[in-house]
């Protein structure tokens, strides 16, 4: 009986991995390349040359937050800067890089192609070592930043104290996780 009932549970998470598999497909799938190519080339030929202006920093955040983590999006902020083509690209190419069909070659060649790996490295030598390089720009001021890193260290140890508190009152040690 108890084989049956582990057969059954292993025959379902089966099951449930394949359609995973097969709706993932189909997202990707549907993401044509011929699109992802001719978003490429509509932000490569803007960024060339209105990367310095305010839908053009915008798109800066954008393409360089598809790189690496490092980067901050205010997607509202780069709504209200968008025109029709960029926005359409922007779309695309966030659609690509949330099904995982946006290469890290696509992604080079974005950064490559439209000036940005060049400004990057600009900035890069004109910034001292004790410092971060900040480029694309920072989407908020620095006193904003300043106030935004007090607020979350105050919320990483109150979320703390109350993992701590919670867990003592369950009897478990909040460091080791050894019974108390």
């Amino acid at each position: 009986m108890a084989m049956e009932s582990e057969s059954e549970e292993k025959a379902a998470a089966l099951a449930h991995l394949k359609s995973a598999m097969s709706d993932l497909r189909a997202l990707r799938q549907s993401v044509s390349p011929v699109e992802v190519e001719n978003a490429i080339t509509a932000i490569v030929a803007f960024l060339r040359t209105d990367w310095h202006t305010g839908g053009g920093r915008r798109l800066q955040q954008f393409v360089w937050s598809l790189w690496n983590m490092e980067h901050l999006v205010n997607l509202y902020d780069l709504a209200s800067y968008s025109v029709a083509p960029l926005t359409e690209a922007v779309i695309v190419l966030f659609r690509a890089a949330m099904v995982d069909v946006l290469t890290e070659a696509q992604k080079r060649r974005l950064l490559t192609d439209s000036g940005e790996l060049a400004r990057w490295e600009r900035v890069c030598e004109e910034t001292p070592e004790d410092e971060e390089v900040l480029y694309p720009g920072l989407p908020a001021s620095g006193e904003f930043l300043m106030k935004l890193a007090v607020s979350a260290q105050r919320s990483e140890k109150r979320a703390e104290d109350a993992r701590r508190n919670a867990l003592q009152k369950a009897g478990i040690d909040g460091g080791a996780g050894e019974p108390a």
